[in-house]
């Protein structure tokens, strides 16, 4: 798995040259939402809990950033570091309220803070030029030599931050922090029982998933030039949720599979794109009765049959 990893790298950063232009377009928003279902997956598959207000942080981070750029100046590069604090902050903020809740609890109360974050970015007006949104938002300015001021440029940025957050989180799921999460995840009750302190790390966990959505929130104003309250509202949260449950819940692969399955499903059905959002209900619930394991889940099936079956062939021939 790990080669078919290093491989699939090498030809994305050795392919997109040689590619039309719309191409590399739909191939930079497949890896940002494959970054906004990396920070969802780690919620969803590590913490155990739906948040409904994932999108918020990505529209806090975004909007910020944005903001400090538009209005006082800022690069890129120096507003990133204070629109993530900010973003980090508040989910530690708001993890300390709203972990104590469990299950639907939680889901709702976080639906309810998502919504709040949209209805301020709608109605400050005289801040975020409200439902008009913020624009024109420049690309962020050269850095070391590099040029982001072209598809290409700024394809290898998206690249480079899907990369950067998909190793963080890799280690830190393998740490002992992220073993202690998966604890809680499977008896939260047993693990504070045996002395794990499960608010702690359900908060840590909210954090890191809101330092990812924030990572990506940085990009999406600069790859769409313009940021609007529609761009977050719950129906974006829902479509997280969904790319995690299509790939698979509790890895790291598979809300990254499913982030290509659901940005690319869409442009071939683009004759149908007001259905979209009952298409992706209906694919949540269709895949969550029938694969439960996403598709990293039917992966797993079949290798293991195929080595079942060329263990069998071995024991016959002998």
């Amino acid at each position: 798995m790990r080669t078919l990893g290093v491989l699939l790298a090498i030809l994305l950063i050795a392919v997109p040259p040689f590619m039309a232009e719309y191409h590399v377009y739909l191939l930079s928003l497949t890896l940002l939402w494959g970054i906004f279902a990396l920070s969802m997956g780690l919620v969803l598959g590590f913490i155990g809990e739906i948040n409904f207000g994932q999108a918020a942080f990505v529209a806090i981070a975004a909007y910020a950033s944005s903001l400090l750029r538009l209005k006082l100046g800022f690069s890129f590069w120096s507003a990133a570091p204070v629109a993530l604090a900010l973003v980090v902050g508040l989910a530690a903020l708001v993890g300390l309220i709203t972990l104590r809740l469990r299950g639907p609890f939680f889901a709702l109360v976080t639906l309810g803070f998502g919504e709040i974050v949209r209805l301020i970015i709608t109605n400050w007006q005289d801040l975020t030029n409200g439902p008009l949104g913020l624009r024109p938002i420049a690309p962020p300015e050269s850095l070391f030599g590099l040029r982001f001021d072209s598809k290409l440029g700024f394809y290898y940025l998206v690249f480079a931050t899907l990369c950067v957050s998909l190793a963080a989180l890799a280690r830190l799921i393998r740490a002992r922090t992220g073993r202690m999460m998966i604890a809680v995840r499977e008896d939260e009750v047993l693990a504070g029982f045996v002395g794990i302190p499960v608010l702690r790390h359900k908060v840590i966990g909210l954090c890191f998933s809101a330092l990812v959505a924030g990572l990506g929130g940085l990009l999406i104003g600069p790859f769409l030039t313009l940021l609007a309250p529609g761009q977050f509202d719950l129906f974006a949260s829902v479509d997280m949720v969904v790319m995690v449950v299509v790939g698979g819940v509790g890895t790291l692969a598979g809300p990254l599979i499913g982030a290509v399955f659901l940005v690319f499903m869409p442009e071939a059905l683009s004759f149908a794109r007001e259905l979209r959002p009952v298409m992706m209900g209906g694919l949540l619930i269709i895949v969550t009765i029938f694969l439960p394991g996403g598709v990293i889940g039917l992966l797993r099936h079949g290798l293991t049959r195929l080595s079942s079956a060329g263990r069998g062939r071995l024991a016959v021939l002998r």
